[in-house]
């Protein structure tokens, strides 16, 4: 069990909390194994409607944790396995989710943390957060962190912070669409308080459908979209309690 952040349902709220504040909450993979775990229990719990995640201390995740090198150096198939799958399985988690996640972001997301971010389908944030995507600073091509920027955040903003490793303000991430509000902090909890509540008033089904549609409307075919809209509507409507 990790102590790296918390978890719990709150009536029909699955709230995640990063939680080493001291150590910016930086996720270590044993941890992000283990989120990956959590997400997929809350989402398949059918009393949940949205998953949170926030964080305790100014920062809301600075990333990996980087350990110590291994003695020898790994081969392609042995870094898959133990480094990127890890990360990838989180983001596939978040994306094959039955229910929404929020994003309540106080502080700095940095390379994950600005991943976990922009995965989640909803996300607010404080006027003093800040978002980068650091590795290309160690000569870490940030592909895994792309495979999540490529439906959300326009191309050439993903070059920029990508190729340039620049840290960006609160405003530039709502305009780049790794977020969608941006609050005084005074009011970030209240705001996603709000967001949180509103969702929960919602049928689950409804819920359930919109993140199903949300995921499937990246088909470019046109067709194939609308069918998958319509039997998703038909689908949700009649089996929603009456």
């Amino acid at each position: 069990m990790t102590t790296e952040f918390t978890a719990a349902r709150h009536d029909a709220e699955y709230r995640i909390t990063l939680d080493q504040p001291d150590l910016g909450n930086t996720l270590t993979l044993e941890a992000m194994r283990a989120l990956a775990a959590e997400i997929r229990k809350a989402g398949r719990d059918d009393a949940v409607k949205v998953i949170r995640i926030r964080a305790s201390g100014p920062a809301f995740c600075r990333g990996r944790a980087v350990g110590a090198p291994p003695a020898t150096a790994p081969s392609a198939a042995q870094f898959r396995r133990n480094v990127a799958d890890p990360i990838l399985d989180v983001y596939r988690a978040m994306n094959e989710s039955e229910v929404p996640l929020i994003a309540e972001v106080q502080g700095d997301a940095e390379g994950f943390g600005c991943a976990l971010v922009t995965a989640c389908d909803l996300a607010v944030a404080s006027d003093s957060a800040r978002f980068s995507l650091p590795e290309l600073q160690k000569n870490l091509p940030p592909t895994l962190v792309l495979s999540v920027l490529r439906y959300k955040v326009p191309p050439k903003a993903s070059a920029h912070m990508v190729y340039l490793t620049e840290t960006i303000d609160a405003a530039n991430a709502r305009e780049w669409g790794i977020v969608a509000e941006v609050v005084p902090g005074a009011s970030l909890r209240e705001r996603a308080d709000a967001m949180v509540a509103s969702i929960c008033t919602r049928e689950r089904i409804a819920v359930a459908t919109l993140k199903t549609y949300f995921r499937e409307v990246t088909i470019p075919d046109f067709s194939l979209a609308s069918e998958v809209a319509g039997a998703a509507l038909a689908n949700a409507m009649t089996s929603m309690r009456r």
